[in-house]
């Protein structure tokens, strides 16, 4: 699965996205980014932290902007909006708990 998230970024102008998880309100989702590709702003209405597993991304809001590498995570703040844009080449993994 995130093999093939990889491989479909480098040939893709857009966000990745690949649903890995979906269970009892817990959804787990691998979006691959290629190098300067934006996930566009939106925002989340539930619990979500992101992990990179790959590369360097920058979450954008408002009023500030982080930049994220491998294997560090961010518990996105709901209700506000924010974009991702990949420094590198890069997969994260997103959790969603809609239950929360």
């Amino acid at each position: 699965m995130m093999t093939e998230v990889a491989e479909n970024l480098k040939k893709s102008n857009a966000p990745v996205v690949k649903e890995i998880y979906n269970e009892n309100g817990t959804k787990i989702l691998a979006i691959g980014l290629g190098r300067g590709v934006t996930l566009a702003e939106h925002v989340a209405t539930c619990k979500a932290k992101l992990l990179v597993v790959q590369g360097e991304i920058d979450f954008n809001t408002a009023t500030e902007s982080k930049r994220f590498a491998c294997y560090e995570s961010y518990n996105i703040p709901m209700d506000v909006k924010h974009s991702v844009v990949a420094w590198d080449d890069a997969i994260f993994l997103l959790f969603l708990n809609e239950n929360e």
